[in-house]
């Protein structure tokens, strides 16, 4: 499939040749033609599993991935086994030990870390088409908090250093994630409502690869906005990282980050190519304002129903608010990055500190730092009683409770 050849939108038409003055066109044609592919191995997976008695199929993916495949090389279903094998043997590319120190220097210092997290799934609702999954699924306008714990979790076990090799919690849990986005999928495409020709293949690869891009290049910006240096080395690290988590994702190769600047040309190619802002946007939007954060969740539980009318709100909207002005501001070409904004100065002075304490090694190595830093969001997601786990596979189209 090419550019000349995808569904015809008029609309779309005039975007693609919008994104043509700005990016190259090599970025232009990936995002466009992405639009309408999806993880086509995942998607025979999830076929098979239906076909399969109940709960058979994920009792075989639980087994093959706590084994690492061979032993039930015989009673997986082809699909499942041609789409592990590469990933449990993973190929002459893959540097654990990169992906490692990836992780350790992407955990640096975690405010940048949570407002590049918050500020990636905000991009997501921000667009007509990308957001239409999670506008049509309803877990996210309902529950737009729980949505945001269940990232958080997965943030946390994918990018925990080390656990990406395969047998490791953070391999288990992206896979799983992964069959998340299949779920939903083919629940969208079976539900008689989804619009192929306006919004592209639902969960297609090109938001997939924004969504990998997000969350390399937002932290990354945050960074240089704190006048935090991170050297050429350290930025290739974290690219390996999040390279090798969109593979696990099922991201293809034309759209996996093979470096920052190819992943900003996807990323800026992306923001044009997609449709603009719709009333979904503002819908899911104003639910991340008003009950994005859980946060009386913090009281004692009798006070929940008492206190989640006032503070769930506020907290939502100080939170978020600040997150998308923060996001917004820093993204957008013709605006200036918000270095003034009170927030990136106070967290500006405290990185100063903790730089200067970095290269006197007063805050022990890069796994220490990490560990630290990565408490900082896991503690918070506890004190508001969050979901522990990511979404399963299984409830991925069921709305959970508020």
């Amino acid at each position: 499939m090419t550019t000349s050849t995808i569904p015809f939108d008029a609309d779309r038409a005039r975007r693609i040749a919008a994104a043509r003055e700005a990016v190259p066109d090599h970025a232009v044609d990936r995002v466009a033609e992405g639009m309408f592919r999806t993880d086509a191995l995942i998607d025979s997976a999830v076929a098979d599993f239906a076909t399969m008695g109940r709960g058979v199929g994920w009792r075989i993916l639980g087994e093959m991935l706590h084994t690492k495949g061979p032993s039930l090389s015989g009673t997986a279903p082809d699909s499942l086994r041609e789409l592990l094998t590469p990933l449990l043997n993973p190929p002459d590319w893959f540097d654990p030990e990169q992906v490692r120190r990836g992780a350790q220097l992407w955990w640096r210092f975690a405010p940048a870390v949570i407002i590049g997290l918050g500020g990636t799934l905000m991009t997501a609702y921000a667009f007509g088409d990308l957001n239409k999954p999670q506008a049509m699924n309803s877990r996210s306008e309902a529950m737009a908090a729980q949505r945001y714990e269940e990232t958080s979790r997965w943030v946390l076990a994918a990018t925990a250093p080390g656990a990406l090799i395969p047998g490791g919690t953070g391999f288990d849990a992206t896979i799983r994630i992964r069959f998340v986005h299949a779920m939903v999928r083919r629940h969208l495409r079976t539900c008689g409502k989804w619009q192929r020709t306006e919004w592209g293949e639902p969960i297609h690869t090109s938001g997939m690869a924004v969504t990998i891009d997000g969350f390399l290049l937002m932290p990354l910006a945050m960074h240089e906005l704190l006048d935090m240096d991170l050297r050429e080395d350290e930025r290739e690290a974290i690219r390996q990282l999040w390279f090798w988590i969109g593979y696990l994702m099922g991201v293809p190769d034309e759209l996996l980050p093979h470096s920052i600047d190819d992943a900003a040309d996807i990323s800026r190619a992306a923001t044009i190519v997609f449709a603009p802002p719709d009333e979904d946007t503002e819908v899911l939007t104003k639910a991340l304002l008003r009950g994005g954060l859980r946060a009386e969740r913090v009281l004692p539980k009798p006070l929940w129903p008492i206190a989640a009318p006032v503070v769930r709100p506020v907290m939502s909207t100080l939170v978020w608010g600040g997150t998308g002005r923060i996001v917004n501001s820093y993204s957008n070409p013709e605006g200036t990055p918000p270095r003034n904004h009170p927030v990136i100065l106070t967290l500006r002075q405290v990185a100063k500190v903790r730089e200067h304490l970095r290269r006197k090694g007063r805050l022990g190595t890069d796994q220490d730092i990490a560990l630290r830093q990565r408490a900082v969001l896991e503690g918070a997601l506890n004190l508001m009683k969050a979901v522990t786990d990511p979404v399963d596979p299984r409830h991925a189209v069921t709305p959970a409770r508020p």
